[in-house]
């Protein structure tokens, strides 16, 4: 896997000019969450700011990716279902771990290696946060739920103080979760 220098800076390593410096996987995991948090703080956006994160620092994530997870922001697509960072971070495990259907339907047994990881990625999710439902987030971030298919209750959700920060917590945990778990095959 390719490691992108953007947003990334540290002595370099490298004897050749003009080479990205080599990072630690702790360097990595902390720029992806900033980098994941501080998205979220700016366009208030969960599963974009979450994949975002992870495409700062991880190459094979494509531009494209990023701007397609607008559509799972606030529980998938507005819908108050599934938590947008915990989408996110399933697509780039997906996109990583999983074969092409080609590749699956000539052997079943390849989406074992994507199954496992997207298993391990919900797991350390569930063990973080105890859900991955959005509005079950929100009743522990804020004691109450909001329902993002009702306007009202999706306007109050926007009136909330603290929100956009509270929300960076989760996507910022929930791109370095989902980076631990793609770096892993690095190891």
């Amino acid at each position: 896997m390719k490691i992108a220098s953007s947003g990334i800076g540290g002595p370099d390593t490298h004897s050749q000019p003009g080479t990205p410096p080599e990072k630690t996987k702790a360097e990595i995991l902390d720029t992806v969450e900033k980098n994941a948090r501080q998205a979220q703080l700016q366009d208030d956006l969960c599963a974009r700011s979450t994949m975002e994160g992870l495409k700062s620092c991880l190459d094979f994530i494509p531009e494209e990716m990023v701007s397609a997870c607008l559509s799972l922001a606030g529980g998938a697509g507005a819908s108050s279902g599934s938590c947008g960072a915990y989408c996110a971070g399933l697509l780039a495990v997906g996109l990583k771990f999983n074969p092409t259907v080609a590749q699956e339907r000539a052997d079943h047994s390849l989406r074992l290696k994507g199954k496992k990881k997207f298993i391990a990625f919900r797991d350390a999710f569930l063990k973080e946060f105890g859900t991955t439902l959005c509005p079950e987030l929100h009743k522990r971030l804020f004691g109450r739920s909001f329902v993002f298919t009702d306007e009202a209750q999706g306007a109050e959700f926007f009136a909330v103080a603290d929100h956009a920060e509270k929300c960076a917590e989760i996507v910022g945990k929930a791109a370095r979760m989902t980076a631990e778990i793609l770096l892993a095959a690095e190891d």
